[in-house]
């Protein structure tokens, strides 16, 4: 789920490693680690359409049984996702 907000940043991370260079890998997974919390604060679908709407990417709403995060929610993904380098509109 976090891959279709942060993928650039995963692809990245796994090229340092695979290049060898370990502790960068390290690095960007743990500057990456609010963004894996409030990804998964809630059910990820929930969170991955509101990390896409906020970005202005497609996602459309969430299907029931489910529903859209709550203010509260993308108040709380917005600040994580921020915490994580995410650059939000």
């Amino acid at each position: 789920m976090a891959g279709h907000v942060i993928g650039d940043r995963l692809a990245e991370l796994i090229d340092r490693y695979f290049a060898g260079d370990v502790a960068r890998a390290r690095t960007i997974h743990y500057g990456l680690l609010p963004v894996y919390t409030g990804m998964f604060r809630t059910q990820g679908v929930i969170t991955t359409k509101a990390a896409l709407s906020m970005l202005g990417l497609p996602g459309g709403p969430v299907r029931l049984p489910l529903a859209d995060a709550t203010e509260a929610e993308r108040a709380q993904l917005r600040e994580d996702l921020a915490a994580g380098g995410v650059k939000l509109p």
